[in-house]
């Protein structure tokens, strides 16, 4: 697999992390030239916003490979199909929900309110196990790269009966093999 942290490293928003971080819109131009088959709700949502993280966790996959998909999924196989080797991160954020301070969350109460998430988290869709560099797994066939806080949030809300929708969008992310 080709690695991307290179590539990664040059798209950082300048200013990232302060007050004056350069805007999405003059960072997507740049972007879109070394990631055209990104689309821009994945850009914005993954790569613009998280991109400490995602040049620090992801960066060793191929992003320039990377070929995505808006697909509808039920709850159900959400619940069973994405996994994560952060599952005790989404299960502490998970538990956290029936705090009230955090049902004041927008995202609490946006879920709340439309039964689905705002912003369909990214899976990564692989046809056998990753071994990742901090040495954790990510284990075939989906792997859940961005959406953690939604993935716990649905999970509680399907948990407690609160009325959710019967599909969710959830960008799938492939991978060609080389």
């Amino acid at each position: 697999m080709i690695r991307s942290d290179r590539l990664l490293y040059e798209l950082e928003p300048e200013g990232f992390g302060s007050r004056f971080c350069e805007p999405w819109e003059q960072w997507k131009e740049k972007a879109q030239r070394v990631l055209p088959h990104f689309p821009d709700d994945v850009l914005e949502q993954w790569v613009y916003r998280h991109w400490k993280g995602v040049f620090y966790n992801w960066g060793w996959l191929d992003f320039q490979s990377m070929r995505f998909s808006l697909e509808e999924w039920t709850t159900t196989n959400i619940q069973s199909k994405i996994q994560t080797p952060h599952i005790d991160t989404v299960n502490k954020l998970s538990g956290r929900m029936m705090n009230p301070l955090f049902q004041r969350s927008w995202l609490v109460q946006e879920m709340q309110l439309l039964g689905t998430w705002p912003v369909a988290p990214i899976v990564l869709h692989y046809e056998r196990d990753l071994p990742m560099l901090n040495g954790k797994t990510l284990k075939a066939p989906f792997n859940l790269l961005e959406g953690h806080h939604r993935l716990a949030y649905l999970r509680q809300m399907a948990e407690q009966g609160v009325d959710v929708c019967e599909q969710h969008k959830v960008w799938v992310v492939r991978i060609p093999l080389h």
